[in-house]
């Protein structure tokens, strides 16, 4: 179990902590210097909807069902899960579509920037106990998520009245740091992060992190919903087969600054750079420094705990030569070896864009004593 954290404010930042990409629906990304500490405040966090309403639930009335390809089928109140033994994790959720306004040629989707991504610590049960108490058949291949969520979507001329649904191979979601939730930071979750319980899936990108849960149906079949088959899919130039399309699961290597900001200008004098690291195929292991726009790399510092399924804090410590104006980058490598690259392969939606991320600031000459 992980330490008990305070989700602390860190230092005070002058402007808004979240940016609106998009009202309806309501999707909204955090400012990177608002990203300073480990635990990202619930009024920071990132808001990620896929329909216009948010579910208005309340625990009396809410029931997860669990049926399907299990011996005991179930249906829990938020008493019967608070029931059982619970588990703490700390976890960095990143959408899919992240950086996705840096991705060129232009693509398709909402136009995050890189604030599309936060860490909380999370408690709830892990989704084996409870799958467990419901007997998962010999036949179960899939688990699949059904969120309270609903309403449109439109592709090629069609449209879709849904819920937000999506599944999961059944060795993940055994996994026991796959967990569902119904405390974020220490308190009860909020509407928009999806009371009164969602899934966490460490590692993954967020679409796997389904909110309001509803039901969970383990099955002998391999799900082809909308936001499984026909989106959070790389879909690549040129004539596609739809067979072949590469699904979007696990986090890619990734790191942000979060100060300075991008166009500050900064006073002559030592600099701190610092940011955050994550990756899902292991620990970040190393995060360089260029301030030459790629040049040269310098190792940064990394700083604080490790947590498996959460970002690494880094700094690194800087002295402008002289005046200027200079390329600030950052990238980072995990325990697989994956280090992130200058442009990721394009893809229609601009999902999973891990690039090398480059802040420009500027030193002006120093002052003279009076």
């Amino acid at each position: 179990m992980p330490a008990k954290l305070s989700p602390s404010k860190g230092p005070a930042v002058a402007q808004s902590t979240r940016h609106t990409v998009s009202a309806d629906p309501l999707c909204e990304e955090c400012t990177l210097p608002s990203l300073d500490t480990l635990i990202t405040p619930v009024e920071r966090f990132y808001v990620r909807s896929h329909f216009a309403q948010t579910p208005e639930l309340t625990a009396s009335a809410w029931r997860l069902t669990i049926d399907g390809e299990v011996r005991t089928p179930l249906r829990l109140s938020l008493a019967d899960l608070e029931a059982l033994p619970s588990k703490e994790q700390i976890a960095t959720l990143e959408c899919a579509g992240n950086s996705r306004s840096y991705v060129t040629p232009p693509v398709e989707g909402l136009a995050f920037r890189h604030g599309a991504v936060s860490t909380a610590q999370w408690k709830g049960v892990s989704l084996a106990v409870v799958l467990a108490k419901a007997g998962p058949k010999d036949t179960a291949r899939e688990v699949w998520f059904e969120g309270a969520d609903h309403g449109r979507e439109e592709e090629e001329g069609v449209a879709f009245d849904l819920k937000y649904e999506r599944s999961l191979p059944t060795g993940k979601a055994m996994h026991p740091d796959t967990l569902l939730a119904y405390q974020m930071n220490g308190e009860p979750l909020t509407p928009l992060h999806g009371y009164p319980l969602r899934l966490i899936t460490p590692g993954w990108y967020a679409m796997a992190s389904v909110k309001w849960l509803t039901r969970i149906r383990v099955s002998a079949q391999r799900f082809d919903g909308f936001f499984q088959a026909r989106r959070y899919v790389m879909i690549k130039e040129g004539v596609e087969n739809r067979i072949d399309r590469e699904p979007v699961t696990l986090l890619r290597v990734k790191s942000i600054i979060t100060s300075p900001r991008h166009g500050e200008v900064i006073p002559p004098g030592v600099c701190t750079v610092q940011g955050a690291a994550w990756s899902g195929a292991g620990p970040v292991e190393k995060v360089a420094v260029s301030t030459d726009g790629g040049r040269h790399w310098r190792n940064a510092k990394l700083t604080g705990e490790s947590y498996p399924d959460a970002w690494r804090r880094w700094e690194f410590r800087w002295q402008p030569p002289e005046p200027g104006h200079f390329i600030v980058m950052v990238k980072a490598t995990d325990s697989a070896g994956n280090t992130q690259p200058k442009a990721m392969p394009w893809n229609f939606r601009g999902y999973a864009n891990n690039s090398i991320h480059a802040i420009a600031v500027e030193v002006p000459p120093a002052r003279p004593a009076p």
